[in-house]
């Protein structure tokens, strides 16, 4: 996500995690049958923090110290555009198909006179992350301003008012999605990013048994569904991966790691569930068709963003704009 630095730790966490997004999108009752959507609710909850993750490398990235002005604008450009860019996009798809009679007519109903139903109605479902990001970095990097010299007390302050939120609400059965109630969760897996900084960004070399075994524990409290524990993993998965110096060191992982935005913006609406229908119309066996999707997918949204950096260094000098990639 939004980030000029590299740090190997997060990417192996944002491989991780887009593994996890694309599972949790993978729920095709149609498609799938009973055994095989079993699968994919058990692996959903396992990984029902892959989206905090994103909030949690994001806070960990936070520069604390670049003017406001300066964040709002690269936050504006990296956030808000890809947000309005790519709903606008997915709607015209789909109205394309609709029209084409590819379609069930009725599909998508989007009121083209209203530009805010438009984006509401938009099949890109997943993009609530990107206004949700830049409302809450946005946020903190304000508070931060006003605060100056007391920031630490302010994330007290605001990890307190969440606690007391969820106390009083109850927290979310899923640490994903785009209810607004789960803002606070976002925001809380964000602060948890900027406080583990200082303890994370040297590897934790000698902790890898110990760092291994909270993340699984963890892991398997979402699995039956205690997701405030979910909160928990992403520091806990980057403290092991640099612990543990295969993992680190992985090319595969800081490779797919390095392109979990492009990923996040294109598996879905179109690459994925097309996918799993394309498969599932040629008999290939249900469970089969779930992993097999997944992994197509995958392959494909990285060789486009291979193919899109390719063009742009080729044609236009440059590297691609992060609005298209994130």
């Amino acid at each position: 996500m939004p980030s000029d630095r590299r740090i190997s730790e997060l990417d192996v966490l944002r491989a991780a995690a887009i593994f996890g997004v694309v599972v949790i999108h993978s729920s095709f009752g149609g498609r799938f049958d009973q055994k095989t959507m079993a699968v994919q609710a058990g692996l959903a909850r396992f990984f029902d923090w892959a989206v905090l993750a994103f909030f949690f490398s994001s806070g960990f990235l936070h520069d604390r110290n670049a003017p406001f002005i300066t964040t709002l604008r690269k936050r504006a450009a990296a956030l808000l555009i890809p947000f309005f860019l790519y709903n606008a996009f997915y709607i015209v798809c789909f109205l394309l198909l609709e029209a084409a009679g590819w379609l069930p007519a009725g599909t998508l109903k989007v009121h083209l006179n209203s530009f805010d139903a438009a984006m509401s109605c938009s099949p890109a479902f997943q993009l609530y992350f990107l206004p949700y990001l830049f409302v809450i970095s946005t946020g903190v990097g304000g508070l931060e301003k006003l605060m100056h010299r007391h920031c630490r007390w302010s994330y007290l302050a605001m990890f307190s008012l969440i606690v007391m939120f969820y106390l009083e609400h109850g927290y979310p059965q899923m640490s994903h999605g785009s209810n607004s109630s789960n803002l606070p969760m976002y925001l809380a897996a964000f602060l948890i990013g900027i406080a583990s900084r200082p303890f994370l960004e040297k590897p934790l070399a000698g902790l890898q048994t110990f760092w291994t075994a909270i993340f699984l524990l963890a892991s398997i409290l979402a699995l039956f569904r205690f997701c405030e524990a979910s909160l928990l993993v992403p520091p806990f998965l980057t403290a092991m991966a640099g612990g543990i110096q295969f993992i680190r060191n992985s090319g595969l992982l800081q490779f797919v790691g390095r392109m979990a935005g492009s990923i996040y913006l294109w598996h879905t609406p179109l690459i994925l569930p097309v996918l799993a229908r394309i498969l599932s119309g040629c008999g290939v066996p249900s469970l089969v068709n779930f992993f097999g999707s997944i992994v197509l997918t995958l392959t494909i949204c990285i060789l486009l963003r291979v193919g899109l950096d390719a063009i742009f260094l080729k044609m236009m000098k440059r590297t691609t704009p992060r609005f298209l990639t994130l």
